[in-house]
């Protein structure tokens, strides 16, 4: 089944639409004790039960967050389920017969004619890499299950393309021109940051990105030992 990304959507964008609400964005406020957010639903049945305010583990103080809406119940099937999640009222819950996510259809539904507003609780969690997570979220929760779309979001698809050839790999990763080597390299070293912080049950994944993230390191280690052989040619 493919998911939102088959469409070319962004994860950050991919993640709301899965659970059929407008996209909130950051918040810059003060979240405190019994904080709610508020989102506007699509004309879908799946809604998100918390929304997570996500900041990275070295931003400033005060830094705004990012809100990023989750299903408890799914969150716990997917990461190490170690997050004190708030108390609420009366949640959305997803129902017995939506457990298995591969089996929902999906669709890319436009605004429905009388659009609802829920009151979510909040969770705040500090991450490595605040860019990466919508996508670590997709997989994670079971939304997303196209592993092999995941390694093409993760490292070049010309790299992709020589899997499992880990040294053909590295060897053609590391000729990227530096502004692009270093935006893959950045990007993959901070999912595989997250998916260890956040404790990513799905093995097949864990296993896939520690692939990518070894071909990645020697590929880095590739371009260091050229940049000393170009500078010793050079004195």
């Amino acid at each position: 089944m493919s998911g939102f990304l088959a469409y070319n959507i962004e994860p950050l964008d991919a993640l709301y639409r899965h659970f059929n609400v407008v996209k909130a964005g950051y918040h810059a406020g003060p979240i405190e004790d019994r904080f709610v957010m508020t989102l506007t639903t699509l004309n879908a049945s799946r809604y998100p039960s918390h929304c997570l305010a996500v900041t990275q583990s070295n931003a400033p103080p005060n830094s705004p967050a990012l809100m990023l809406p989750v299903c408890k119940d799914l969150y716990k099937r997917g990461f190490n389920p170690n997050l004190h999640w708030p108390k609420e009222d009366d949640p959305p819950e997803i129902s017995d017969d939506t457990e298995e996510t591969s089996d929902l259809p999906v669709t890319i539904p436009p605004l429905s004619e009388g659009p609802v507003k829920i009151s979510l609780p909040v969770h705040t969690i500090s991450v490595p890499h605040l860019v990466s997570l919508p996508l670590v979220l997709l997989f994670g929760l079971g939304l997303e299950t196209d592993v092999e779309r995941l390694a093409y979001r993760l490292l070049p698809s010309s790299v992709v393309a020589e899997f499992p050839a880990a040294p053909a790999m590295a060897e053609i990763f590391a000729r990227f021109p530096e502004q692009q080597f270093e935006r893959h390299y950045l990007n993959l070293k901070g999912f595989w940051g997250n998916i260890l912080s956040l404790g990513l049950k799905d093995q097949r994944i864990v296993e896939m990105v520690s692939k990518a993230w070894n071909v990645a390191s020697e590929a880095r280690r590739i371009r260091q030992r050229q940049q000393g052989v170009s500078t010793q040619q050079r004195r």
